[in-house]
């Protein structure tokens, strides 16, 4: 059911928004709206005295006396452009008040534009220079207050105006120096506020970036092995096509078993990444290779023609979830860059070595290189293995053996990570 608003809300709702663009134009214009307020200020208590001369004949408020009433208020407009000068400008006017016409001093003094200053000073300037101002401009008044004993005003009465102007100065000092404080409270959170959120968007910058590279690996691996392994299958399928068309025919069906695997392996990457890991159903996903999937790795890459040797040493011992999983992908980029680059004579080896203090990866060939297939290298895979260690702790040493061949070789701590140790 849609109801009309009333029009009084409309209304309001109007003069609201006018209000808030009248504030917001006044606040870009801090001199602007000083003039107004001094403008405002000067007519209004000009007409409080005239008021007064209309109810007391025997007060006469001529041009001289209505200029002397309104010149004071002319230090407002100055209090944030040119605060000394105002300060200045309001004690010379207080002085030619005292010279014009002494008997009328406290009606025409620069009371509310003296007050007006010592709460900018408190509110806007240092300590120092907010009891500078205030010195500046009380200490005139009770001078001009005392100038007045004798002339109507006796010691004991001036000694009370002189008490209650300082009492309502040292009043308007604490209100800005009040109003200060919590400017800069507000500051201060403000800018608090700004850090935390600039450094929750770093943070969120951070966590994408870690994301982006954890998919590259993901992908490289999934990716860069199963298209190697078709690769040189592929090339050797053609070399011994017409002379010798069983193993052709191996080959190729090495290549389609590769192929298979690494759609059934980029699907369950690609539907991770589009459900999320909660969404996507357990019974849909291959699970995660770890140490122990590295024999069915070491079988896969002797069909692919390069024979591999797998050791393992010492007492089994679960690893974590995660650091099991990077110990696969590293062996399987570290063969799959022996299949590259090793030549069509290499012996691999894998050796896991389940130590006291840390467990060990290690996968060397004894190949002397060889041109990489076309298309076959992107120059990642190094990076994305010191990558994986480094991310559990870990460390990856890589290079040319003293004997000839290659070795790439990666280190955990026994107790990195233990969250989640599965096997």
């Amino acid at each position: 059911m849609i109801r009309a608003c009333p029009a009084d809300t409309v209304v309001c709702v109007q003069s609201a928004s006018a209000l808030s663009r009248c504030r917001l134009w006044l606040h870009d214009r801090p001199f602007t709206a000083d003039c107004l307020l001094a403008v405002a200020l000067a007519v209004g208590y000009t007409g409080f005295f005239a008021a007064m001369a209309d109810l007391t004949p025997e007060f006469d408020l001529d041009w001289p006396r209505s200029l002397i009433i309104m010149a004071p208020f002319a230090v407002i407009a100055l209090r944030r452009r040119a605060l000394w000068a105002g300060v200045a400008l309001g004690v010379a006017i207080m002085a030619v008040a005292v010279f014009w016409e002494p008997a009328q001093v406290m009606g025409a003094d620069s009371g509310i534009g003296f007050f007006v200053l010592t709460y900018t000073a408190a509110a806007w300037r240092s300590l120092r220079e907010a009891l500078l101002v205030a010195a500046a401009i009380w200490s005139p008044v009770a001078v001009v207050i005392y100038t007045g004993v004798g002339s109507g005003i006796d010691h004991v009465t001036a000694t009370i105006l002189v008490m209650v102007n300082l009492v309502m100065a040292a009043t308007v000092f604490w209100i800005g120096w009040v109003v200060r404080n919590r400017r800069e409270k507000v500051e201060e959170l403000s800018e608090r506020a700004r850090f935390a959120e600039e450094r929750q968007e770093a943070l969120a910058a951070q966590a994408v970036a870690d994301e982006q590279r954890r998919i590259a690996r993901e992908l490289h691996d999934v990716v860069a092995h199963h298209i190697s392994v078709i690769g040189v299958m592929s090339e050797g399928a053609k070399r011994v096509l017409r002379t010798d068309p069983d193993a052709a025919e191996e080959a190729l069906a090495t290549v389609n078993q590769t192929a298979r695997t690494a759609l059934r392996e980029m699907r369950d990457i690609l539907t991770v990444l589009r459900q999320g890991h909660d969404e996507a159903g357990a019974a849909d996903l291959e699970p995660q290779p770890t140490v122990d999937s590295l024999r069915a790795l070491v079988a896969q890459t002797k069909d692919a023609g390069l024979p591999v040797r797998y050791t393992v040493r010492g007492q089994e011992y679960p690893l974590p979830t995660g650091v099991s999983l990077a110990v696969f992908r590293i062996a399987q980029e570290a063969l799959t860059n022996t299949i590259k680059h090793a030549g069509p004579q290499a012996r691999a080896g894998v050796v896991v070595d389940y130590g006291e203090t840390e467990f060990r990866i290690s996968v060397g060939d004894s190949g002397t290189g060889a041109p990489v297939v076309a298309g076959f290298s992107g120059g990642h895979g190094l990076i994305g293995m010191r990558e994986r260690a480094t991310l559990y702790g870990g460390t990856l040493e890589s290079g040319p053996r003293p004997g000839g061949g290659y070795l790439v070789e990666a280190r955990f701590p026994k107790n990195a990570h233990l969250q989640g140790v599965t096997r």
